[in-house]
């Protein structure tokens, strides 16, 4: 089914923001957008709104509309909430997920075994961003999965702004097939755990390069 077009241009311009190829800092002129997606300027100014809204777009008026700066503190608070949001989500998960989306976590963990983790930083970075996506998808709570969505936003941005390259390669692959196993066998202990256990690590090694002491 077709996203409306101001839906589909907001989940576009957000992936290039995410992603870097729209930089912070960066002019975002809508006459370029409006030629480039053959729209008029309703939906554009609409998906433009919605950014802005999500903390990504800075609208100055009479200046222009900027890409926003990367927040250190925002992304540590975000991290903060996450390790506790994200262990409920596999807790639901390992009770709620479907064999579709078990297999599928274990095809990401696959490909971890092919990538270089420093030329493919940005597909480690995506494919970590999607497993966990699928344990919140799979925990069928709405709100969760909202909610969540919205920290990836800022924790998802940032490591592709730093170009992160996983320092334990062992610890995360071992890390995500515990998460993985656990979810494959109902463990919902197991899971909450493991997952708390995994974002806790992450934060206090982002804490140590970036945020401080927690």
């Amino acid at each position: 089914m077709n996203l409306p077009a101001n839906i589909s241009i907001y989940k576009e311009l957000e992936r290039r923001i995410i992603e870097m190829e729209y930089k912070p800092g960066d002019a975002i002129v809508e006459r370029d957008l409006i030629d480039e997606f053959k729209v008029s300027r309703t939906p554009i100014r609409e998906a433009i709104i919605k950014l802005s809204q999500k903390g990504l777009l800075d609208l100055r008026p009479r200046v222009g509309t900027f890409v926003t700066q990367v927040d250190l503190e925002s992304v540590k608070h975000a991290y903060e909430v996450k390790m506790n949001l994200e262990a409920f989500a596999a807790e639901l998960a390992s009770v709620r997920a479907s064999k579709s989306q078990v297999d599928e976590l274990f095809e990401i963990i696959g490909r971890f075994e092919n990538y270089d983790i420093v030329d493919d930083y940005k597909d480690c970075i995506k494919d970590d961003q999607r497993f966990h996506k699928i344990v919140r998808e799979a925990s069928n709570n709405p709100i969760l999965i909202e909610t969540l969505e919205e920290l990836n936003i800022k924790t998802a941005r940032f490591l592709q702004y730093i170009h992160y390259v996983i320092e334990d390669v062992a610890w995360f692959k071992e890390s995500l097939t515990i998460m993985a196993e656990c979810i494959k066998n109902h463990d919902r202990a197991g899971a909450k755990k493991i997952t708390e256990e995994h974002t806790k690590e992450f934060l206090e090694q982002m804490s140590k390069r970036f945020f401080g002491q927690i």
